[in-house]
């Protein structure tokens, strides 16, 4: 099925939610309905007199207004008046009090007589004849100035202004209409949206097609919404209005053979879209990405940490350790798959504006929850790593979890501003679905990426104490992965070669060297005063030593001669036992490899042994730096 069946599907499960205000998120849309932010609040009587008005907090400014489908898609200088809420263009200042207003007359002039249209009809309301009277009595700006909402010149014409930034012209009223004590809102009001839709379905004569989605001979739409990103918000997914370029012409006479969709499934699948983007999307850079399942199911997003999520207060543990990562995810897909189930049916979907008119979908999948779930379980599980954090008391400390998928690209292809590391925009999106196809599709992680990271955690001068170690946790993830994979790749095996845990038995040549870039780090900060806080050579030749290690060891080594000394006797001998270990299984490496490049690899030899140096276990399970007690009185 295509991404509109499933938008249809998702709506029609939904239907319960049509209309309903939930605290900090968007309502889906009724039918011809749409969400737009309003500026202006105007309380009005039940015969049409004012009240009050006042401006709207844009925390609660989002707003379902009814509309045709040509006002859903309007722009530029047409002229396509919205049923009820609008602009004070078309409400107010084409009105024949306001001589200055001449060039809006015509938005007046259509914004009236489809009013009143509706105020006529068998489906008009008190909202609706109270608006449509207030209306024609052409006093609005008056009663707005008087509430200080805006602001007139001597002759009585509109400033130049602005409410809530946006200008005055421009600005969407919103309606309040007392009656007998009550108000009705006339954005929550379940009897205006099913009267609205009545009336403009009984108003549509003729124009029925096939529609591709269901098959049926019905109402063809004759525009399609906007509004779906809000980021971009003229961007539309369907458009075929291009008569005198190349949209159809040359292989149909007609747009409406090229496609067709029926009007009630257009607004279907573009209110249950934009509702799903606006409340379960996350975007990176100007492409935003969504996951759902039709019936309305919780799915896990595939670019949160699982191990992350809420749990009851008194089940709460975090993940020091690499057993205790796993449970915990474990424990959070087997909550998931409760919640979702086996057969459930999982979209993924990302959009990006190609243009400001233009709104393309840059991926589109469909997965079985099982499937979904296992690969998400597999990405975590495979890509994770320690990483720092100081908790609520200050107290730092190191977890297992899986870098983001924001964190990834920009510590991969970003550089640090100020303190932070930030990528282009477009390097943000274009990557960002790329991690996306190795969650979803189980796709490998592309060695560009991988490569990308490895050499810019090889430049520790370039970055801050704290954005470096994050830099190389996000990378030692990556290559862990990386690794392990193309093992499982040429040699069909299960399990991990590369682990989280220090392995003293390996004898991979760039792993080894890393191993001794991490003691050389060690000898040289145990040797320092309290307080003393300059980076020791070792990091400082970093890149070097990656270029070429057998090289520039043969320097750090002669540096730690004086350090060497400030220790205690015991520390002394453990780190130079600890690097003639190391050395012995180098020197099985053929002599013409110890001095070329060190493999990515080296990261984790490097990270792994300078966790088993610093780290001391407490009660608290905190990884601690070791005291100072090396270093000779």
């Amino acid at each position: 099925m295509g991404w509109i069946q499933r938008c249809c599907e998702t709506y029609d499960n939904n239907i319960h939610m049509v209309g309903v205000q939930v605290e900090g998120q968007a309502p889906l849309a009724p039918l011809f309905f749409m969400t737009a932010k309003a500026q202006i609040e105007v309380t009005i009587t039940e015969d049409g007199k004012f009240v009050s008005a006042s401006a709207i907090d844009k925390n609660n400014c989002d707003t379902l207004i009814p509309v045709t489908e040509k006002s859903a898609s309007r722009s530029g200088k047409s002229v396509f008046p919205h049923p009820l809420c609008d602009q004070l263009a078309y409400i107010a200042l084409g009105h024949p009090v306001y001589a200055s207003s001449e060039n809006y007359k015509e938005y007046y002039d259509a914004y009236i007589e489809q009013l009143g249209k509706w105020a006529r009809s068998r489906y008009s309301d008190f909202i609706v004849n109270a608006v449509y009277k207030y209306c024609q009595r052409g006093d609005m700006l008056l009663n707005l100035a008087g509430a200080g909402m805006i602001e007139l010149n001597n002759s009585g014409f509109l400033e130049k202004g602005k409410v809530s930034g946006t200008d005055y012209e421009k600005c969407l009223v919103r309606w309040r209409v007392q009656k007998l004590g009550s108000v009705g809102e006339c954005w929550l009001n379940k009897e205006l949206f099913d009267g609205y839709a009545s009336f403009y379905a009984e108003e549509q004569n003729g124009g029925e097609a096939l529609c591709y989605i269901s098959g049926a001979v019905v109402p063809a739409a004759k525009g399609y919404p906007k509004g779906i990103l809000r980021m971009s918000y003229g961007a539309k997914l369907i458009s075929a209005n291009d008569s005198s370029g190349f949209t159809y012409r040359g292989r149909f006479k007609e747009p409406s053979e090229a496609f067709g969709i029926g009007a009630v499934n257009s607004q279907k699948a573009h209110s249950a879209l934009s509702w799903i983007v606006a409340n379960q999307g996350v975007c990176y850079g100007p492409r935003a990405f969504v996951c759902w399942n039709p019936k309305g199911k919780p799915v896990v997003p595939f670019y949160k940490d699982l191990t992350e999520f809420e749990e009851d207060e008194d089940d709460v543990f975090i993940p020091y350790t690499m057993p205790q990562y796993a449970a915990r995810l474990r424990k959070a897909i087997a909550g998931a798959k409760q919640e979702l189930g086996d057969n459930e049916d999982v979209v993924i979907l990302a959009m990006e504006a190609a243009t400001t008119g233009r709104l393309s979908i840059t991926y589109y999948g469909e997965l079985a929850s099982s499937d979904y779930l296992k690969r998400l379980e597999e990405w975590q599980m495979t890509c994770c790593w320690y990483r720092g954090f100081k908790d609520d008391a200050g107290i730092y400390r190191v977890v297992v979890s899986t870098p983001s998928i924001k964190d990834i690209v920009r510590f991969s292809y970003g550089t640090q501003q100020t303190d932070f590391v930030t990528a282009d925009d477009n390097l943000l999106k274009e990557h960002s679905q790329r991690i996306l196809h190795c969650i979803v599709d189980g796709s490998p992680v592309p060695h560009d990426i991988v490569n990308s990271i490895s050499t810019k955690a090889s430049r520790r001068e370039a970055y801050s104490a704290g954005n470096y170690e994050r830099l190389l946790s996000v990378a030692c993830a990556l290559v862990r992965k990386y690794r392990n994979d193309v093992i499982k790749r040429n040699h069909e095996t299960e399990g991990e070669y590369w682990k989280m845990e220090l392995d003293t038995n390996c004898t991979d040549r760039s792993y080894l060297f890393g191993r001794l870039l991490a003691i050389a780090e060690k000898v040289e900060r145990s040797a320092y005063d309290r307080g003393e806080s300059r980076e020791p050579a070792a990091l400082r030749l970093q890149a070097a030593y990656a270029a070429h290690p057998m090289h520039t060891w043969a320097i750090l080594e002669k540096t730690l001669n004086p350090y060497y000394a400030k220790l205690r006797p015991c520390s002394r001998m453990y780190y130079r036992d600890l690097v003639c270990e190391i050395i012995c299984l180098l020197e099985e490496e053929p002599q013409v490899r110890l001095n070329m490049p060190l493999e990515d690899t080296y990261l984790l030899g490097y990270y792994l042994q300078r966790r088993a140096l610093n780290a001391r276990k407490t009660e608290a399970g905190v990884n601690a730096e070791e005291p100072d007690s090396s270093i000779e009185e």
